[in-house]
């Protein structure tokens, strides 16, 4: 795999394989945030009820999980942790919704809970198969195979 940073640019405390992983996170981030404004309500295009209905609710909740991982904190080292904090973000903003609170939306559905897990496990699929790759890149083998 080619690394997407050459290692002699960073600062010695930043590794090639987090700058990597940052990159492709920021990446995933800026393309999810740029898809809420194309698909915004008037959206016509191919599957309109999914798409206004529930794709955000599977994108966000992925991005933010990816977000949260590049996040220098030990405590965000869990992918408990970080899937239990943005499914609770969502699920608080959702119960809001149910309750008469526009927070981040005014339309409560309940299938908006399942969004939120899918892309919760979507992600946890995504930092499994492709960031540790990305995150691996460059390293020795003998490193590669500890991950």
């Amino acid at each position: 795999m080619v690394l997407l940073v050459d290692p002699s640019n960073l600062p010695c405390r930043v590794s090639a394989s987090i700058a990597n992983r940052k990159i492709v996170v920021v990446i995933v981030a800026l393309a999810v945030g740029l898809l809420h404004f194309v698909t915004g309500p008037g959206y016509r295009g191919p599957f309109p009820v999914f798409v206004n209905g529930y794709l955000i609710d599977i994108l966000l909740p992925f991005a933010m999980f990816l977000v949260l991982g590049v996040v220098d904190h030990p405590m965000f080292r869990s992918r408990v942790i970080r899937g239990c904090a943005v499914f609770g973000v969502g699920a608080f903003a959702e119960t809001l919704q149910y309750v008469g609170v526009p927070l981040f939306g005014q339309t409560f559905d309940w299938l908006d809970y399942v969004m939120f897990g899918m892309g919760i496990v979507m992600a946890v699929m995504f930092e499994g198969a492709v960031l540790t790759r990305v995150g691996s890149a460059g390293a020795p083998q003998s490193a590669r195979s500890a991950d």
